[in-house]
């Protein structure tokens, strides 16, 4: 009877029940925005801690620690012809299931996930993070904020996943050969494997 009544006057303001009988998307953990930008606070507090780091090295990093089975791949192109290779892939360690992540799309030859600009927003929003450089000129470097290092160092612990891996690379990454192996090597692979997936 009450819901008859309730149905009456819907009906009579002429407004629509739509009632959804779908399964809800289920969301991954780490497909939630405040776990996604505290990784990027790991990846900031990791690497290039005083110059900072621009964001298709963030993209980029980000793209390896969505991806793990791309982490081998990498260290043995970014540590090839140096001595302690082995020693890297030896102390590197990953048993994680490979997965694939469609909200990524190739920009600029970067990974870039659609929500970083979120991301950012929200880690600076926060005092987590500070941006220097010039828009105009596309240098723009985002820094871990004073509060934003002490945050990391409070967090550092729950991700220890990406800490094994970034922890290979010391408190410096080369930038430039970062991206040259992500956008020309790793990638291809990736995104002939995404377009199998979507047909």
């Amino acid at each position: 009877m009450q819901l008859e009544n309730f149905i009456r006057k819907l009906t009579s303001k002429n407004l629509i029940t739509n009632v959804s009988l779908e399964r809800p998307n289920y969301v991954q953990p780490e497909d939630r925005i405040l776990y996604r930008a505290h990784r990027l606070v790991i990846v900031l507090g990791m690497l290039n801690t005083k110059n900072g780091l621009s964001k298709d090295v963030i993209a980029c990093i980000d793209f390896l620690l969505r991806n793990p089975n791309y982490q081998k791949k990498f260290i043995l192109e970014y540590f090839q012809g140096q001595k302690n290779i082995l020693a890297k892939i030896t102390k590197f360690s990953t048993d994680t299931q490979e997965e694939f992540d469609f909200n990524i799309v190739q920009y600029r030859s970067v990974p870039w996930d659609l929500r970083f600009n979120d991301m950012f927003l929200f880690l600076y929003a926060r005092d987590l993070i500070s941006i220097s450089g010039n828009n105009k000129d596309k240098n723009l470097r985002i820094h871990l904020s004073t509060f934003g290092g002490e945050y990391f160092k409070k967090i550092k612990e729950v991700f220890s996943s990406e800490i094994n891996f970034l922890e290979l690379f010391g408190t410096k990454m080369q930038e430039k050969k970062a991206i040259t192996i992500i956008t020309d090597i790793i990638p291809k692979s990736f995104w002939r494997k995404n377009e199998k997936l979507n047909n």
